[in-house]
């Protein structure tokens, strides 16, 4: 049986490989400033340049990680999804999908590239 840092760094090998890491780097900084909704909003948007791109890319494998823990359900493993999944419940959920995203974040950090 694999601890919960195990499976968080499983999970971010494979995407962490395509990542700059100068913008997973921003993503924490986001989420503790403006909430893991708003920075799934931003990364979202249509436009930007190659750094947001990269931001939707690790939000998208957050999501997926999410999913994957049952924080989100299943089908939302997109940066949209995590909003529409999370908006609608409550805050406690919300809290721990955060705590969750920006653990799984660090790993992305470590290993992208």
């Amino acid at each position: 049986m694999q601890n919960l840092e195990q499976i968080r760094a499983a999970h971010a090998l494979e995407p962490a490989k395509n990542l700059d890491r100068s913008a997973v780097n921003k993503l924490p900084a986001m989420i503790l400033a403006n909430g893991l909704l708003a920075a799934a909003a931003f990364c979202d948007a249509e436009g930007g340049g190659g750094n947001r791109k990269d931001m939707k890319a690790a939000l998208n494998a957050t999501a997926d990680h999410l999913v994957k823990r049952g924080l989100i359900a299943a089908g939302k493993n997109t940066a949209k999804g995590i909003i529409e999944d999370l908006s609608g419940r409550d805050s406690h959920h919300l809290h721990r999908a955060t705590s969750e995203a920006l653990a799984f974040i660090a790993y992305l950090k470590r290993f992208a590239k």
